[in-house]
Formats: C-alpha cells, structure tokens, sequence
C-alpha cells in the first residue's frame, strides 16, 4: 500500500511548504524541458535539473536506499569516462554530456522522492498534458504562437504536424506517447475510464496533430505486445474499433501529410529505398546504427565525448554513403545509443541494471519494459525527464510490492 501523502513527523511547516513548492516547481518544468520562456534560443532546457537539484537539497532528512544510491553513480561514471577515454577539455560538448548525466540521476532521485512524499501528482501532470495538447490545436491555426517561448524546427516542412510545446513534431508525439506510458506504468497498466480516455486522446492526437511517423510506429510495435501480455475481449474489441476508426478517418484527415505520403512511398519504392531518400529518416536510422557499430569497433570501451564526429564520418564511408544525411553531428540522437556508445561497456552494465531493477518478476512487466528499452533505441531525447520518471516509478512500485510481501 502507498503511505500517506503527509508525515504527522514534519517539524517545520515552512519547511514543508518549501520543499513541496519546490517539488511542484520540478514537476512543473520537467515536463517542459523545450520551453526557454524567452532567455536563450537552445532547444532543451536546464530547468528540470535545476529546480530538481532545489528540491533535493530541501528534502535533506529523506534517506534514500542502496538501489537509490545506485542510480546516483552515473554522473561519477560520466566523470571517470571523460578523464580516461575523453580528450581532457571542459568544452561545451564534455559539459553538455556530463550535464545531460546528471540530469537523469537528478530527475530520477527527485521523482521518486517527491512519489515517496506526496504520491503521485495526477492532477498536475494530467493538467501539462492538456495544456500541450491544446498548444498544438492552436497550432494549427496560429503556428508561431509559441515562437517567442520555444526554439521550433521543422513545423515549416509542407505536410508534417504541429511541435505543440517542443522543438519538433516528432518531440511532440515522443512526449505525448511516454506521458501515456507513464500514465500505464502507473495504473500497473489497468487505467480507469478517465485515464484511459486521456491516453486514446494521446494517441489520436499523435496520429493526427502531430503526424510523426516515428512514434507512429511506436504505436504500431505496442499494441502486439500489449495484447499479448493482457489478451482479453474486452482489449480486442477496444483495439479492433480504434484500428478501424483509424484506417477510415486517416485517408481524409491526413491526406497531403508527411505520414501518409511516406506509408504510400514506402509501398511504391520498398522501405531501403525511401531510408536512403528520405533526410529525416535516413538520419534516425543511422543513429540507431551508428552508436551501436561504433560500440563495436570501440572494442565495446568508452567511446567519450568527442569522438563520435569521427565515428560519424567513418561509418558513413563504412555504408558507402547510404547514410548520407547528418555528416559531422556531435550529438547522438539515440536515447540507449548515447549510454552505448559514449559510456560503452559502462553504459551497457548501467542499462542493463536499470532494467534489472525494474523488474517484477512477471512476464507481463518484463514484456512491457522490453518494449520500453526497445523504443528507447530510436530518437528519444537523451535528456528527457519522463524516461527517469518511468524508472523511478516502476522501482518504486517493486519496491512497495516487496514490502506488502
């Protein structure tokens, strides 16, 4: 059972106060972490680390517990790896990835702190998402009336959806698509009536507000596995009805958009072709591909900070130039890839003890978080809070479980 959202132990109730304002304040931001607010023209924001770095240090007194701890490693991990297998420069790019480390282990520590204190905020988050998705209708309408607050790309490209409160449709539907996750992860992924409506809302509008075709196949890769871990007429008859709906409204609403013209160029040209043609596709692709075979020929040790460009170039000789998009890039636009890649083995023992620890023991949780790390392989932002937030509360879920055992 969840304790209770308040302790009749707290001293000071300014105290208590601040640190729930603070708390509130993290939530807030993590889940805005596109939005500058008019100071800086960078596409992520520093917000969620700040505000949880805040909030950490005015819950002092909450003692956390060795799995805890353990996440807490990562940033040292960052730091030995940009010592040993770094060229040794505080640049932007060393500080940008030492920073993005920290990050997940702050949002991860302060979520689960905040879960463990004052329970899960429904209303806030559920409010956030709202207003994401009213932002992107707007859009629709008035397509820079977040211009002033959001550094956007291309939501001027002929037929691709709206950014809503992000950089990018497809950041868009990304947030949208693991908010409802989260949401899933929650509820052990038994959502009442009301949850479930806002998650088919999250869905219907990643098909079409925000037209991504990445996280439409998404989508497409998550609702097998949903239904062969929680096979039940009632989930079929949900599922058929939508996918029905779906095949009959997408022709009309979407037509002349992105989503529909590469579903229908890839039954004309084959999937290869349209990867090599495409410049959006074919970059994801290879971030996908070339942290993983960097990995490899990294002899599967730390490839550091500063040297994926290098990689980047090689590979793309390597392909002999199908990859032909993105040359130069010293970010990697992979959520696992960046663990794989510039932490090698260390990054795969990390990730590999996440997974472990979020286990259950059922084959329902490790189906659901196969799919999770699965889905992470693609073009997940690597400073995204919502991931940590998942972990965090799965963790959390074992760990209330094994003590109810």
């Amino acid at each position: 059972m969840e304790t209770n959202s308040y302790s009749f132990k707290l001293i000071n109730p300014l105290s208590i106060k601040l640190n729930y304002a603070m708390g509130v304040a993290f939530i807030f931001f993590a889940f805005l972490p596109w939005v500058n607010f008019g100071t800086n023209s960078r596409d992520t924001q520093i917000w969620p680390l700040l505000f949880g770095l805040l909030f950490l240090l005015t819950s002092y007194r909450y003692k956390y517990d060795s799995k805890e701890i353990s996440i807490a490693s990562l940033p040292l991990l960052a730091l030995v790896v940009w010592f040993f297998f770094s060229e040794k420069v505080m640049d932007f790019i060393a500080l940008r990835a030492i920073i993005s480390y920290l990050a997940f282990t702050v949002c991860f520590l302060a979520f689960t702190v905040f879960i463990k204190k004052y329970n899960f905020p429904w209303k806030l988050i559920v409010s956030i998402n709202f207003l994401y998705l009213i932002v992107g209708i707007i859009q629709t309408y008035i397509p820079d009336i977040v211009s002033s607050i959001v550094t956007t790309r291309g939501y001027d490209t002929v037929g691709r959806g709206v950014t809503g409160l992000t950089s990018e449709p497809t950041f868009f539907g990304i947030f949208l698509f693991f908010i409802s996750y989260l949401y899933l992860a929650k509820t052990d992924f038994k959502p009442n009536l009301k949850i479930s409506l806002m998650i088919l809302i999250n869905v219907i509008s990643i098909i079409f507000l925000t037209k991504s075709s990445t996280v439409a196949l998404f989508i497409i890769l998550a609702i097998p596995i949903l239904l062969i871990t929680r096979l039940s007429f009632k989930m079929l008859l949900a599922s058929f009805i939508f996918i029905i709906i779906s095949l009959f409204l997408i022709p009309i609403v979407l037509e002349d958009s992105r989503l529909l013209l590469l579903f229908e160029s890839a039954q004309e040209m084959g999937v290869m072709r349209l990867i090599f043609l495409d410049a959006s596709i074919n970059d994801r692709v290879a971030n996908v591909i070339y942290p993983l075979h960097g990995f490899y020929l990294n002899n599967f040790l730390p490839g550091g900070f500063h040297s994926f460009t290098n990689a980047h170039a090689y590979l793309t000789d390597y392909y002999l130039g199908f990859f032909n998009y993105g040359s130069g890039s010293t970010s990697i636009l992979s959520y696992v890839g960046v663990f794989v890649y510039e932490l090698g083995f260390i990054g795969v023992l990390f990730l590999m003890w996440i997974f472990f620890l979020i286990q259950d023991g059922s084959f329902k949780r490790f189906m659901d978080t196969s799919l999770l790390f699965i889905l992470l392989n693609s073009s997940v932002p690597p400073s995204l809070p919502i991931i940590p937030f998942i972990f965090a509360l799965l963790l959390i879920k074992n760990n209330l479980s094994n003590k109810d055992d």
